[in-house]
């Protein structure tokens, strides 16, 4: 579902202004249509987190791509532990067991 500046106003307690700003700055990345910005699901996820982290953590401007870069590394990461868990699941039973092996041999190093 898409939803609209306002709807983002209405729901994070934030002006229109600041959401134009944020896109300006590439920190939200709405499709745009007509001339409106339309957020979907992440971006409404995104704005979220910009004005959660502006309000109850008090990042301000110079830090807010820092931490963005930072955060969206760390969901990358998480994504491809994922996927790598995915991917060990499917594997034979003897090879599980040889790669838990390996790595507590390497943990204890």
């Amino acid at each position: 579902m898409l939803r609209s500046v306002d709807d983002l106003v209405t729901e994070f307690d934030v002006t229109a202004s600041e959401i134009t700003i944020w896109i300006e700055q590439n920190w939200v990345l709405p499709s745009e249509q007509d001339g409106e910005y339309h957020f979907d699901e992440d971006d409404f996820a995104r704005v979220k987190l910009i004005a959660e982290l502006r309000r109850d953590i008090g990042v301000n401007e110079e830090a807010m791509p820092v931490v963005l870069r930072l955060l969206d590394q760390v969901y990358g990461l998480r994504r491809a532990l994922e996927q790598l868990n995915g991917a060990i699941q499917e594997l034979p039973e003897d090879a599980r067991e040889m790669l838990e092996e390996n790595l507590r041999g390497s943990s204890e190093s």
